[in-house]
């Protein structure tokens, strides 16, 4: 849920400057003919590139539309008798021959709905679309890109169509890769318009090689469906079915998501199932206000908490399909690993705490039908919470678990009532100090922080890599919010031209970049990136299978100083999260090797300094060494394990490669160099 903080892209677009003449159709009377099979809403393109088959719904709740006309390049922007939609029902629909295969085509639907009123929509289920805003971002992003038909009677998004389009060449990497096991992810959360040079998938790749060094095993894109403007945290959507070309092509999507899954890491969406702008399409032919009250694919009154935009009715069957088709296509086409549900309380239909039903149906015939072990994580907040969210992790789902109060009361170094981690250590759940929601714990630390933490920066970034432990090390799945592991501390209601201002109007803004804050070379922010690394490669590559059923022991309990991690003899955890005093702490029995400290033989019993962090393995674990995180290209990591040759794993040409010695193979045992 976005609160009430979204950016506000411009909703209401002039009609074209040469509306489309009617009088072109005058007289022509609607043809009555029954669809092909298995035709529904959208785009059928026939197998041999060079005809498609084109349908929308257009009715009312009550009447179906009167005629319905393909507009676009196929018909040189004009109305004509030729490019009449056959009409079924509620269904209008039209098969197109003799395209030339590749080629891209524009279109809209003109629309005259059963009371006379004129409409010109975008299709449903578009791919690709085109818009006026398209000669900004997406246009410097993509030079290529076809130009929007200005001029010549379009009005608002403008579908783009183009049989026999190549297939992309997945990687083999892509094709067989092993998702991460649900209940044990480290996720990475960003925004790329917001953490990339450029701000586009070019940036985002040149960032992988990072987030990587990080040891995530699963990063999550806010949304990249079609939102309103190009400036935007994406939950503001309009079309799902088509990537918003501000950060890229659906070919640099593709590339990302490859690109991710050579490095083991799982790409998830968050998509905006919801709620939709004015300018989608069937909002479009049946707008907000007055007409409303006739849209069928929309509630006039959401029956939940939380609504923004246009609330989707999920009872609605039309809307219902949409959205499982939705799931499947990002899932087969995109090769995503799973979504993350944004305000999944209010799924609905036209009935209140209708949600649970909806989501069930739509992770059974829209994900598990595709992929059973693809993701489905859901932001699940509102009144009926409290029994609606076990009845979905149960059903195999995940939901987010908003601990970031916790996490930002220890940071701050107040212990207290409420800063227990325990609804961090669930399986079925996604935990998080910090999300795109919540505000910036390393900010709270200077405007509140205990003790000299507000002014002492050593010991305030001490913190970072503390609490990133006592979250990814707990039972379940977790989470990281953007340059969380630099310790970021600017506010979420700053950006980037005012950095020290409070004001919710900044809330989605641009913010400070860290890049140019020397965030990178500032070595406690660099200390605070290593451990961040270091904890979470150890989960997620250096001993995953342990994290897997729940910790032996745990002492996280709001209020105390010491807090402590067993996972019987494999690994063990030890912070001090008070600002003034030692905690000592005494090791499990048993032999244990201090994994932070190059995996040297620990000793019995440990002095804790306020903010320090111990984390102890049952076997020699040498944890990774980063020699300069201001790169962009990989650093390799040593991993030395009892009985064998020291060696190096290092990442190259998109490859896992190990160093042992004078020799380099790859992670199959062959010698190549």
């Amino acid at each position: 849920m976005k609160k009430i903080y979204i950016l506000i892209a411009v909703l209401v677009y002039a009609a074209g400057v040469l509306a489309a003449n009617w009088n072109d159709v005058a007289g022509v009377e609607p043809v009555e003919r029954t669809r092909p099979a298995g035709v529904t809403n959208g785009i059928y393109y026939g197998a041999d590139g060079t005809s498609v088959t084109l349908c929308t719904y257009a009715a009312s709740k009550t009447q179906s539309a009167k005629r319905v006309f393909l507009l676009g390049d196929m018909t040189n922007w004009k109305l004509s008798a030729d490019y009449q939609l056959f009409k079924d029902g509620n269904y209008f629909w039209i098969t197109l021959t003799g395209l030339t295969p590749g080629q891209e085509y524009r279109f809209q639907y003109a629309v005259e709905r059963a009371d006379g009123l004129k409409k010109q929509i975008s299709d449903l289920y578009s791919e690709k679309v085109l818009h006026p805003d398209d000669q900004y971002e997406p246009k410097k992003v993509d030079p290529n890109l076809l130009d929007y038909p200005a001029g010549k009677g379009a009005d608002g998004y403008v579908t783009v169509i183009q049989p026999g389009k190549p297939k992309y060449q997945w990687s083999d990497a892509t094709l067989h890769f092993q998702r991460p096991n649900k209940n044990n992810l480290v996720i990475y959360e960003l925004w790329i318009y917001d953490y990339t040079e450029g701000r586009s998938l070019k940036g985002l790749m040149k960032r992988l090689d990072y987030i990587q060094n990080l040891g995530v095993n699963a990063v999550e894109l806010m949304p990249i469906c079609e939102f309103d403007g190009n400036y935007n945290w994406g939950y503001s959507p309009n079309h799902y079915f088509a990537p918003d070309k501000a950060y890229g092509t659906e070919e640099m999507y593709k590339t990302f998501i490859d690109e991710c899954h050579k490095r083991g890491m799982a790409v998830i969406l968050d998509m905006v199932f919801n709620h939709a702008t004015g300018l989608n399409p069937m909002n479009k032919l049946y707008p907000y206000g007055s007409d409303l009250a006739n849209n069928p694919w929309f509630n006039v009154n959401a029956p939940h908490s939380d609504n923004v935009y246009e609330d989707w009715n999920h009872g609605f069957e039309p809307a219902h399909e949409m959205f499982i088709r939705a799931l499947k296509y990002w899932l087969t086409e995109y090769k995503v690993d799973g979504f993350r549900l944004d305000l999944s309380h209010g799924l609905c239909s036209d009935k209140p705490n209708t949600s649970v039903g909806n989501l069930k149906d739509y992770y059974d015939k829209g994900v598990k039908a595709v992929s059973p072990d693809a993701y489905m994580i859901c932001e699940h907040w509102g009144s009926n919470m409290g029994t609606e969210r076990p009845q979905l992790v149960s059903y195999g789902m995940q939901c987010w678990s908003n601990t970031s109060n916790a996490y930002c009361q220890t940071a701050m170094g107040w212990l207290k009532d409420g800063d227990g981690f325990g609804e961090a250590n669930k399986d079925g759940y996604v935990s998080y100090c910090e999300s795109h929601d919540e505000e910036r714990m390393q900010y709270k630390v200077k405007q509140y922080g205990n003790g000299d933490l507000k002014t002492n920066t050593a010991a305030r970034l001490a913190r970072v890599p503390e609490n990133v432990a006592f979250n990814v090390l707990l039972n379940g799945s977790h989470m990281l919010w953007m340059w969380e592991e630099v310790g970021y501390d600017f506010s979420i209601n700053c950006d980037i031209d005012h950095p020290n201002a409070y004001n919710e109007s900044y809330r989605c803004s641009k913010k400070p970049r860290p890049e140019i804050r020397s965030y990178f070379t500032n070595k406690d922010r660099v200390a605070a990136f290593t451990k961040c690394a270091q904890v979470i490669t150890l989960r997620t590559q250096l001993m995953p299978g342990v994290f897997e059923g729940n910790p032996t022991s745990q002492n996280i309990s709001s209020g105390d100083k010491l807090r402590k991690i067993q996972w019987g003899s494999n690994v063990f955890a030890a912070a001090n999260f008070d600002v003034t005093s030692n905690q000592a702490v005494t090791l499990p029995s048993g032999t244990w090797y201090d994994y932070l400290n190059g995996a040297t033989r620990a000793n019995g019993t440990y002095t804790l300094a306020p903010g320090e962090l111990k984390v102890f393995t049952g076997t020699p674990v040498i944890a990774p060494t980063f020699e300069d995180i201001n790169k962009r290209e990989t650093q390799g990591f040593e991993e030395v394990q009892m009985d064998q040759v020291p060696s190096t794993k290092f990442f190259h040409d998109g490859q896992i490669l190990i160093r042992r010695g004078d020799n380099i193979y790859t992670i199959t045992g062959e010698r190549v160099k």
